[in-house]
C-alpha cells in the first residue's frame, strides 16, 4: 500500500521538464520546454536526442539564427538549410560572417567560400574554394589578389586533370590572360589558342589572342584572328592598330600592391651595381618564387641609341647561349627595358681577387671560363669584354660568363665598328686599334684576367694602358710571384702575344696547353662523403629502360675533362663534360666485378623513377661498368647548420619535395636506401636533389619504410625536432592546437613516399591556414 500514493501522483500530476529529463524522457521534455516557450532549453534537448530539424526550428524561434543553421545542416534538410541561411544573411554582414563560420565549421566549403567572397575576404574565399575542389574559382581569386604563382599552378592542374572540356577551356583562357599580363607572350598564345577550340571561351580567347600575337610581332596572324573575332562581335574595330589602342586604353591601372613590381612580376630587393646605362638589382620573381638578377636600362636611352642597341644585343646573344658556364637569361622586354638573368649568389670574380688565388681555384676557373667561351665561339660570338667583373659564381662555385652587352657576332675579315668598346685594362691590341676581331681577342682578355688571378696584379699597371697593350711585354708571372710554378709563363706569354696570329687559335688548343702545365699544386677535388648503404630486393631489372652510353675511351671520347670527386666503397666518381650535349655530368666507374645484380637493379630503378627531385640517371654502359648522371647544383644538406633550425614552412616543403623524390621508387616496391645529409643537395632556391650516384653496394635490407624514417629524421634534425613522426609534427606544427596536431598525426607518414607527401601537404596547408587566420584576426 505504500506505493499507491506515489503511483497516484505519477498518474495524476503534470511532470516538469526537469522531472521528464530525470526520468530519461528527453523527447517529452523537449516538447514540454517548447510548449512552455523555453526555446533555448528545447534546442538543447532536441540536440541531445539528435532531432536536429526540431532543434533548428526552436533555435530560429529563439532568435539564435546561427545555431538554427548548424542544426539544419546536421539534419541534412536542404530546404531548412536554405531557410536558415536566408534568415541569417538577411541580418547584414554580421549575419553573413556568422553563416560563413557555420558553413566552414561544418566543412561545407563551397557555401563558405561564396559568403567569404561576398564579404570581400578574397584570400580566405580562395582557400575555401580550393578545399571545395573548385579550382577555377580559387585560381580566379588568387589572381585577383596578386598570388599569380598559386593561380597559375591551379589553372595548370585543371588543364592536366579535368575531364570536362569546358573547364579545361576556361582554365586555358584564364591562364593565357594571366601570362599575357606577365608579358610571357609565347606561353600565353599557346593557352589562348587552346581556349579557342571551345565555343564557350572562343570569343574571349580570340580577343586576347589578337594582342598577344601582335606583341610577338606576328601582325598578319593577329589581323586574321581579329577578323575571326569580328565575326563574334561586329562592333570590334576593323584595323589592328585601332584595336590595340582600344585594348591599351581599357587596361586597368596596376593595383597598389603591384606598384613596386617590374612588369607586374619582379620585386626589386637590392641594388647590386650601376653604371651610366643602367642598374642591376637582385629581385624576386613573384611567379616562380626564385631570386633573379634584373638589369634595367636607364631612362632616356631611346630606341635605336647605342646603349639601347647594346642592351637588346646582350639579351639576344645571351639567351641563345644555353650552357652551364654562361649566365642564363630567363626573360627580356625591349619595350620595358629589362633583362632577367639567373642570380649568381657567389658574386663576381673581382670580389674573390682581394688575395691571390691558389692553383686549384685557378684551374677550376680556367675549366669553367674556357667551356663558356667555347660555347660562345662555336655560335660565332666574341664576348669582347672578358674581365673579372663579368665572370660570376653560382652557389656551388661554378664559374659563368655574363654581360654580353658588347659582344660581337663573329664576321671574319670585317673591321669592328662602334668605337672603343670594352675595358682598357683587359683589352686586346686589335680592339684598341680597331683591327678585325677573332676569338683570339677573348683569349687575350682572359690571359690578362688569369695573370691577375695568379699574381695578384695586372700585367700592365697603367696609366697608359693603350701604349702598354700595344708595345710593352709584361714580366713573366713566376718573376712576379716567387712561389708560382714557371709552367704558367709560356702559356700566358702566348695568350698575351700582340699579334692575334701568335696566340692560341682555339679554346681547345689553349685547354690542352693548360692541362699540360705543372701548376705546382693539384686542383682540389670536391669530396663526396660516403653514405650509409642499404637497399631492398624486389622488382626485376629491365636493361631496356635506359640508353647505353658511347665509349668513354678512344681518340674522341664523348665525356671529357674529367675531375676526380671521390669514392664509394665500390666505385669512383668524377665530373666531366658531355661533349655531345655541352653539359656537365657525373661519371661513376665501378671497380672490376663490383657492379653486382642487386646494385645494377637499383640503378635501373632509379633511372625509371627520375624526377625533378631525384638525380637523373642518364645512361649506363654495362660492359664498361660506367653510369652517367646529371650534375646537380647545391650543397649537401648535412652541411646546413642546425642552429637556428629551419622555419616550419621551409622544413615542411623540404620534406614534401623529398617525399616526391622517392615516391616513384616506392610505388614499385623499390627503395633508395642511402638517404642522409651527404646524399641530398640543396640549391640556392631551396630545391633539393636526392643523389643517385655514389650510393655504394646495394643490399636487401633497405625498404620504403626505411626511406620514410630517414627523411623524417633528416628533416627533423634540421627543424630542431625529435627524429620521429610525432616529434616532427609537434615541432613544425607547434602553433596549432593540440587537437589539430593530433588530427595531422592521423594522416600519418605511411610506409612509403606518397603517404609522407600527403602528411607534408596537410602540414603545409594547416600552417598556411593558421598564418592567414592570424593575419585576418590582426587586421582592423
Amino acid at each position: 500500500m505504500r506505493g499507491v500514493p506515489f503511483l497516484a501522483v505519477s498518474i495524476n500530476s503534470n511532470p516538469t521538464v526537469e522531472e521528464l529529463v530525470a526520468a530519461g524522457k528527453y523527447a517529452d521534455a523537449a516538447r514540454a520546454a517548447q510548449a512552455a516557450g523555453d526555446m533555448t532549453r528545447a534546442v538543447q534537448l532536441y540536440e541531445r536526442i539528435w532531432d536536429f530539424a526540431a532543434a533548428a526550428r526552436c533555435a530560429r524561434d529563439a532568435g539564435d539564427l546561427a545555431r538554427a543553421l548548424k542544426n539544419a545542416i546536421d539534419a541534412h534538410d536542404e530546404a531548412l538549410v536554405a531557410e536558415a541561411t536566408s534568415a541569417l544573411t538577411a541580418t547584414g554582414d554580421d549575419g553573413r560572417r556568422a553563416a560563413l563560420e557555420v558553413f566552414a565549421g561544418r566543412r561545407r566549403h563551397a557555401e563558405a567560400a561564396e559568403l567569404a567572397e561576398a564579404l570581400g575576404l578574397r584570400e580566405r574565399a580562395a582557400d575555401l574554394y580550393l578545399s571545395a575542389h573548385r579550382d577555377l574559382d580559387a585560381a580566379r581569386l588568387y589572381g585577383e589578389i596578386g598570388r599569380d604563382r598559386d593561380a597559375g599552378q591551379l589553372y595548370e592542374r585543371v588543364i592536366e586533370q579535368s575531364a570536362a572540356p569546358d573547364e579545361v577551356a576556361s582554365a586555358n583562357l584564364a591562364l593565357g590572360i594571366l601570362l599575357a599580363h606577365r608579358l610571357q607572350h609565347e606561353a600565353a598564345v599557346r593557352h589562348l589558342q587552346e581556349a579557342t577550340r571551345q565555343v564557350a571561351t572562343r570569343a574571349a580567347a580570340r580577343r586576347a589572342l589578337v594582342s598577344e600575337l601582335a606583341a610577338l610581332g606576328l601582325r598578319e596572324a593577329a589581323r586574321d584572328v581579329l577578323l575571326a573575332a569580328r565575326a563574334d562581335d561586329p562592333s570590334l574595330p576593323v584595323t589592328l592598330d585601332e584595336y590595340l589602342r582600344l585594348v591599351a586604353a581599357a587596361q586597368p591601372k596596376s593595383a597598389a600592391t603591384q606598384s613596386d613590381l617590374v612588369a607586374g612580376r619582379y620585386r626589386l630587393d637590392k641594388l647590386l651595381g650601376y653604371g651610366a646605362t643602367g642598374r642591376v638589382y637582385r629581385a624576386t620573381d613573384e611567379v616562380s618564387g626564385r631570386q633573379v638578377a634584373l638589369k634595367m636600362l636607364a631612362g632616356g636611352h631611346a630606341r635605336g641609341s647605342p646603349p639601347y642597341e647594346r642592351f637588346v644585343r646582350e639579351a639576344g646573344i645571351a639567351s641563345s647561349l644555353r650552357h652551364q658556364n654562361v649566365v642564363e637569361v630567363h626573360d627580356f622586354s625591349a619595350d620595358f627595358g629589362y633583362l632577367v638573368m639567373e642570380y649568381m649568389v657567389g658574386g663576381s670574380l673581382d670580389r674573390r681577387m682581394e688575395r691571390r688565388m691558389g692553383p686549384g681555384a685557378v684551374r677550376r676557373l680556367v675549366s669553367d671560363v674556357l667551356a663558356g667561351l667555347e660555347a660562345a665561339h662555336r655560335r660565332g660570338v666574341i664576348h669582347r669584354d672578358i674581365k673579372p667583373h663579368n665572370i660570376f659564381y653560382d652557389a656551388r662555385g661554378t664559374g659563368k660568363i655574363g654581360d654580353f652587352g658588347v659582344a660581337h657576332l663573329l664576321d671574319l675579315g670585317q673591321t669592328q665598328t662602334g668605337g672603343l668598346i670594352g675595358t682598357l685594362a683587359y683589352m686586346s691590341p686589335e680592339q684598341i686599334t680597331g683591327a678585325p676581331l677573332t676569338v683570339a681577342a677573348d683569349l687575350y682578355s682572359f690571359g690578362v684576367t688569369l695573370y691577375e688571378c695568379l699574381t695578384g696584379r695586372l700585367p700592365f699597371l697603367g696609366p697608359d694602358f693603350v701604349a702598354q697593350h700595344l708595345g710593352d711585354t709584361p714580366p713573366p708571372p713566376s718573376e712576379v710571384v716567387d712561389d708560382l710554378a714557371p709552367g704558367w709563363d709560356p702559356v700566358l706569354a702566348r695568350m698575351l702575344a700582340k699579334d692575334p696570329g701568335e696566340r692560341y687559335p682555339t679554346v681547345e688548343e689553349l685547354r690542352r696547353a693548360m692541362s699540360a702545365v705543372d701548376a705546382g699544386g693539384e686542383a682540389r677535388a670536391l669530396e663526396l662523403p660516403r653514405a650509409v648503404f642499404h637497399r631492398p630486393a624486389t622488382a626485376a631489372e629491365s636493361s631496356r629502360s635506359m640508353p647505353a652510353i658511347s665509349a668513354v675511351t678512344g681518340d674522341e671520347p664523348r665525356y671529357r675533362f674529367e675531375t676526380p670527386l671521390g669514392r664509394s666503397d665500390i666505385s669512383s666518381l668524377s665530373r666531366a663534360v658531355d661533349a655531345a650535349l655541352d653539359r656537365s655530368v657525373i661519371l661513376e666507374r665501378f671497380d672490376d666485378g663490383q657492379l653486382d645484380p642487386l646494385t645494377e637493379r637499383r640503378i635501373y630503378a632509379l633511372a625509371k623513377a627520375g624526377n625533378s627531385y631525384l638525380q637523373w640517371v642518364l645512361a649506363c654502359d654495362r660492359a664498361a661498368q660506367v653510369v652517367v648522371y646529371e650534375a646537380p647544383a647545391g650543397m649537401p644538406l648535412g652541411e646546413l647548420p642546425g642552429d637556428p633550425p629551419l622555419a616550419p614552412l621551409r622544413a615542411v616543403r623540404l620534406l614534401k619535395r623529398l617525399a616526391l623524390a622517392v615516391a616513384p621508387l616506392h610505388e614499385v616496391a623499390e627503395a633508395h636506401g642511402a638517404i642522409g645529409g651527404s646524399t641530398v643537395v640543396l640549391d640556392d632556391v631551396d630545391c633539393p636533389t636526392l643523389l643517385a650516384s655514389g650510393l655504394g653496394r646495394a643490399t636487401a635490407e633497405a625498404s620504403p619504410a626505411g626511406d620514410v624514417a630517414a627523411l623524417i629524421g633528416l628533416v627533423g634534425r634540421l627543424a630542431g625536432a625529435e627524429p620521429t613522426l610525432d616529434g616532427l609534427v609537434d615541432t613544425v606544427a607547434a602553433p596549432l592546437s593540440h587537437p589539430e596536431r593530433a588530427a595531422l598525426k592521423l594522416v600519418g607518414g605511411g610506409q612509403a613516399g606518397l603517404g609522407l607527401f600527403h602528411l607534408a601537404e596537410a602540414l603545409e596547408l594547416a600552417l598556411l591556414r593558421f598564418g592567414r587566420q592570424r593575419s585576418e584576426t590582426r587586421s582592423p
